[in-house]
């Protein structure tokens, strides 16, 4: 269970916030259609990652890249992932800032954030993965009933006659949309830096087709909702699941669960920060061979801190990383290079050890 919410909220954190708005601006109304399609390149991943994980068991992605594909080219690719997992995680840091900044807290600067998420999540690395694990099997019950009420208390603002006609453009606006879901769902690869290290690793492909179904759904009903309610609006919107959460309420009585959101929500960027910090940390260990891992942890941490801030100069330009250089390069990892492992470590003859 704890693998399960792990892998749910290493992309739905981000995702469910950010991906509404994104998908809308090339999809319109039928920006849940490519939630549903961002499924099937996340069981793909899953099943090369779980794949992987059977042909080498007790292993990381980074100690079995130099196993498949030689001394130098394993070192440059595991360098390669060790840079991915950072920068996803800078990413990841400012895109915390940005929403925190434009919802409640205008006049604070980034590096305050910044600096505070990544201290309590190197803490929490700094404990060890299950510290994060039983965080989030704690924190996400309550924020998939946040979610649940959000529904419904804002389903008398939805007019499903907003979703009509579907596929009003053709398939092909659609197709194009997926490929920022298709990037941001195949994420689930930090799934091969702690899969040893799970209480049951055989039960790994189990887990992570059961996250990314959960997450899919999550996503598909997300977009839906903001469709109902906001329209071909929705495109407009930088944060259109905020949005729905703000419209939530009853009456005087119940009102301001974007305050409660953000609380919540703060606590699921908890577990995916801190989950990629875990992956860079493990990885750049076992990429240079050290014996302890903390001591790698504080400056991982700073240059995190130092990379969110000095990547991109304001939030429309990281949007246009994510939706443009940033596909073909989380392909790249997600998809191209655990392909490529795969079929050379059968290719050589490796196969599941027998027990």
């Amino acid at each position: 269970m704890q693998a399960i919410f792990l892998l749910i909220g290493t992309v739905a954190a981000t995702a469910i916030v950010f991906l509404p708005g994104l998908t809308a601006a090339t999809t319109g109304r039928d920006s849940w259609l490519t939630a549903l399609l961002a499924a099937i390149p996340g069981l793909y991943v899953a099943f090369l990652v779980s794949a992987l994980g059977r042909l080498f068991p007790g292993q990381t992605l980074v100690q079995y890249l130099e196993q498949i594909l030689g001394g130098p080219a394993g070192k440059a690719a595991g360098l390669y992932y060790l840079f991915f997992f950072l920068q996803t995680n800078a990413i990841i840091v400012r895109e915390l800032g940005e929403l925190i900044a434009t919802a409640i807290m205008p006049r604070t600067p980034q590096v305050v954030f910044a600096i505070l998420m990544v201290a309590v999540c190197a803490y929490g690395v700094s404990q060890g993965l299950e510290v994060i694990a039983r965080v989030m099997e704690l924190t996400y019950p309550l924020i998939l009933a946040l979610f649940g009420l959000m529904l419904i208390l804002v389903s008398g603002h939805m007019q499903f006659s907003r979703l009509l006609p579907v596929l009003e453009h053709g398939i092909r606006p659609v197709l194009l949309a997926s490929l920022d879901p298709f990037a941001w769902r195949g994420e689930i690869i930090v799934l091969a830096m702690f899969l040893p290290y799970l209480a049951r690793p055989a039960r790994g492909r189990r887990n992570a087709i059961i996250a990314v179904l959960l997450t899919s759904l999550l996503l598909v009903l997300d977009a839906l909702a903001s469709t109902t309610v906001f329209g071909v609006t929705t495109a407009r919107l930088n944060y259109p699941t905020f949005e729905l959460v703000r419209l939530a309420g009853i009456g005087q009585f119940l009102t301001r669960l974007d305050a409660v959101w953000i609380v919540i929500w703060l606590f699921g960027m908890f577990g995916k920060v801190g989950i990629f910090l875990y992956a860079t940390v493990m990885a750049a260990t076992h990429l240079f061979k050290l014996r302890e891992a903390r001591p790698l942890i504080a400056p991982l941490s700073i240059l995190t801190i130092a990379l969110s801030l000095s990547q991109f100069a304001n939030n429309p330009q990281m949007i246009a990383f994510l939706t443009g250089p940033f596909v073909a390069y989380s392909f790249s990892v997600e998809w191209f290079i655990p392909t490529i492992l795969l079929l050379t470590a059968r290719l050589r003859g490796i196969s599941t050890p027998k027990k």
